[in-house]
């Protein structure tokens, strides 16, 4: 009994006769569109061969906001929601991470052994589960991680010169890595973004290190224009507006064209992107696009006499995530991303500052 009560009261468990209880925590529950409640619920139990992760980050990205407050057709209700996380192990039945290691966790589980995972792309994975989405994430103090999970890759040591901020954005960057990877950046080529939110200005980070000889960032909003100037890592920012994107193109590329254009902001419209590219360009739909501008119709043409590619960029995978986050040790500052930070109880502060495109990047902290 004693050594029972020992191990208990190191893990945080109430105990008595023949029984155990779990601990409370914190979470923040999304019951419906617009309903986001944080609870007292009950501290999750160890996985078999996995492990419990207490979050002591999680970004919010801009897809959560949506999700928080007009819903999501696939998403089951009640659901706890975040899926940029970051945090400490707290308790460990896998013998590759230890009670005390700073872990990243990328948020794609899959099974691993389907015609998708044996190819790499574990993004298409037959049966696919997402924290955040049809798990529940990292918007709670703490998060079962599944054996699944740890043998896919899914879990990261976190450099020890970085912070556990830093690290919670490593999801986004990844799907960044995902876009330029298909989209073939290469040095000496001149990338337009469209888009100055944070994904726009990691996208930025990510085209740079591809070797591009030029970076040209394209953004409306005002609120988000000194920012990007001040921390994207672009050639020119372009006020899109105040002024011509065509003709900013047409200067910067000496009427050549653009060699990739990343769409990074879901009001674009394709039958104007196109134009802008070179013979041989390629278009990153990065975003997803309003269902306005998803549905514009334009010349495929385009595609035919001047071989332009488009192709579609969604998510990462475990190897994409991996290598963001050594990216990140290796110093890109995404950091300076992050312009709101709060804490659980004010969830909501965080959510309405990235759906009203305020600054950049909103973190929840977790109290210690």
């Amino acid at each position: 009994m004693q050594v029972r009560g020992f191990v208990f009261r190191f893990l945080g468990l109430a105990y008595g006769p023949g029984i155990f209880i779990l601990p409370k925590m914190k979470t923040a529950v999304l019951i419906q569109p617009g309903i986001l409640k944080v609870r007292q619920t009950k501290r999750p139990a160890c996985p078999q061969r996995g492990l419990v992760v207490k979050a002591t980050c999680c970004a919010i990205c801009s897809s959560d906001a949506r999700m928080v407050l007009t819903g999501h057709q696939g998403l089951v209700y009640p659901r706890v929601p975040g899926h940029e996380i970051a945090g400490v192990v707290c308790e460990s039945r896998n013998r590759a991470f230890n009670i005390g290691d700073r872990v990243q966790i990328y948020p794609g589980i899959n099974c691993g052994y389907c015609a998708a995972c044996l190819r790499g792309d574990t993004r298409r994975c037959a049966s696919l589960k997402t924290l955040g989405f049809s798990e529940d994430g990292g918007f709670s103090e703490y998060l079962p991680v599944t054996d699944t999970s740890v043998l896919s890759g899914g879990v990261n040591l976190i450099p020890q010169n970085i912070t556990d901020e830093e690290a919670a954005l490593t999801e986004p960057l990844a799907s960044c890595i995902n876009a330029q990877e298909k989209t073939r950046v290469k040095r000496g080529d001149t990338v337009l973004i469209i888009g100055g939110g944070p994904l726009g200005l990691l996208n930025s980070f990510i085209a740079r290190k591809m070797g591009a000889g030029k970076v040209l960032i394209s953004e409306r909003n005002e609120k988000r224009l000194a920012l990007v100037k001040e921390h994207g890592r672009a050639d020119r920012v372009i006020d899109a507006g105040l002024e011509r994107l065509p003709k900013i193109v047409s200067d910067e590329t000496g009427g050549r064209g653009t060699d990739v254009v990343i769409l990074a902001s879901n009001h674009s419209n394709i039958s104007n992107v196109l134009p802008l590219l070179t013979a041989g360009g390629r278009l990153s739909l990065f975003s997803s696009l309003s269902r306005e501008s998803a549905a514009t119709w334009f010349d495929v043409n385009h595609l035919h006499y001047r071989e332009l590619e488009v192709s579609g960029a969604f998510g990462s995978t475990a190897a994409q995530n991996a290598a963001a986050l050594k990216m990140i040790g290796e110093g890109l500052p995404v950091g300076a991303l992050v312009t709101k930070r709060v804490g659980l109880e004010e969830i909501m502060d965080g959510i309405r500052y990235t759906s009203d495109c305020e600054g950049l990047k909103a973190v929840i902290h977790h109290r210690q």
